[in-house]
């Protein structure tokens, strides 16, 4: 599938690989300025793009653009998922942070 998006994203709207950036832990670690939260930023961050492209979509399909309307769905769903994604991983903190919590010291 060719990008259809300027975020270059070659995925299919059923694959969330293209959110989840692929990583060498190793090579993580040994990257400098590497942490948890610029993870976090940047796929927060790539989300709201991800977002802000399917309004542009929207809005350029109303107003009769060179865009089809399979392409404004496409946007949209991928931004719909995008957003879902980014839920799951805050539900996910927000459990690991209360079990932290809940540990006797």
């Amino acid at each position: 599938m060719t990008p259809i998006n300027t975020l270059g994203s070659a995925y299919g709207t059923s694959d969330l690989k293209f959110l989840m950036p692929t990583f060498d832990s190793g090579a993580a670690d040994a990257a400098a300025g590497s942490s948890f939260e610029k993870l976090l930023t940047e796929a927060m961050n790539q989300t709201s793009g991800i977002e802000s492209h399917a309004q542009l979509s929207i809005a350029e399909g109303i107003a009769g653009g060179d865009l089809t309307m399979a392409e404004s769905v496409t946007a949209v769903r991928e931004a719909e998922l995008a957003i879902k994604l980014m839920q799951q991983v805050q539900r996910k903190l927000v459990d690991t942070w209360n079990e932290l919590r809940a540990m006797q010291v």
